[in-house]
């Protein structure tokens, strides 16, 4: 009776042990793909990759801390229009804790933008360890062969360049909440199912490379923040951003002006896909605009 009442409480508490391993761990699986749901929804910049560089960075703009570390891309999982990131390219990324990661540590990284010139430059939200077994394929891809993702061939590229009032090499100084001005009857002055919720990007010109000279060196440029259909394929602009803007006089938000500074300013929209290019893309644009 002894031996049996041993054997009893030993399965017992082996039944309890394999309980207390396993339990948090299936319980863990769901609250991890929440988490990393969470995350993307989160993030603008979304990619794995690998670590190449700790306490580096992987161009000049960007200062050099404990917690910068340099990672080669392997596969983009979200991103904006605008940006400029491909497979093979290092990426700067500000670590919550760099002290998770050494050289050659495979992971995803879930991030928003930072610093753009002549690289990438970002800033962690989040991340998980392990390389991605199935990456996520971004929209927009069934390109023609050869041609980058999201890419516009040069017939588009000239014909959204034609449609352009103006076509500008410029930086990103600020970007705002914009509301929508109100009647006197208090309903807003521009009204549409497809809620843009817009934003206003003050763009610093630093050259034109279409249309007469912009008055002034900087101007606002309304784009919706929605992830609405309608605006689906409208770029997003992010602070410290550099690129070649094709601007629109304003005819989207019913109000074609801003305040910028004391100034009354003329407002442009950016809100096709295409409108906005990486630097990269500088000497292409030149050489189509020169032979139209």
């Amino acid at each position: 009776m002894r031996i049996l009442s041993v054997l009893i409480r030993s399965s017992f508490w082996g039944a309890g042990l394999l309980l207390a391993l396993c339990g948090p761990t299936n319980a863990a699986a769901p609250q991890a793909t929440d988490n990393q749901a969470m995350l993307l929804g989160k993030a603008s910049i979304v990619f794995s990759g690998t670590v190449s560089q700790l306490a580096a960075t992987s161009f000049a703009d960007v200062p050099k801390s404990a917690q910068t570390i340099v990672v080669r891309v392997d596969s983009i999982l979200k991103k904006p229009a605008a940006v400029s990131l491909k497979r093979g390219d290092s990426v700067t990324v500000e670590a919550k804790d760099a002290s998770a990661f050494q050289e050659g540590a495979h992971a995803t990284f879930y991030t928003d933008g930072w610093i753009f010139g002549s690289g990438v430059a970002v800033k962690e939200l989040g991340h998980v360890l392990g390389k991605v077994s199935e990456p996520v394929p971004a929209a927009g891809s069934g390109n023609a062969p050869g041609q980058a993702q999201g890419q516009l061939s040069d017939q588009e590229l000239k014909e959204r360049m034609n449609e352009s009032d103006f076509v500008v090499v410029g930086r990103v100084t600020d970007v705002h909440k914009w509301n929508a001005r109100k009647t006197k009857s208090g309903s807003p002055l521009h009204v549409t199912e497809h809620d843009p919720d817009w934003r206003e990007a003050v763009v610093e010109i630093q050259s034109v490379l279409k249309g007469a000279r912009v008055k002034g060196n900087k101007v606002v440029v309304r784009f919706p923040n929605q992830n609405d259909v309608a605006w689906a394929h409208s770029p997003r602009f992010m602070k410290n951003q550099r690129g070649i803007f094709c601007l629109n006089r304003d005819k989207a938000t019913g109000a074609p002006t801003a305040k910028l500074g004391s100034k009354e300013v003329s407002v442009y929209t950016c809100l096709g896909h295409g409108d906005a290019l990486p630097l990269s893309e500088e000497a292409r644009v030149r050489a189509l605009l020169k032979n139209q």
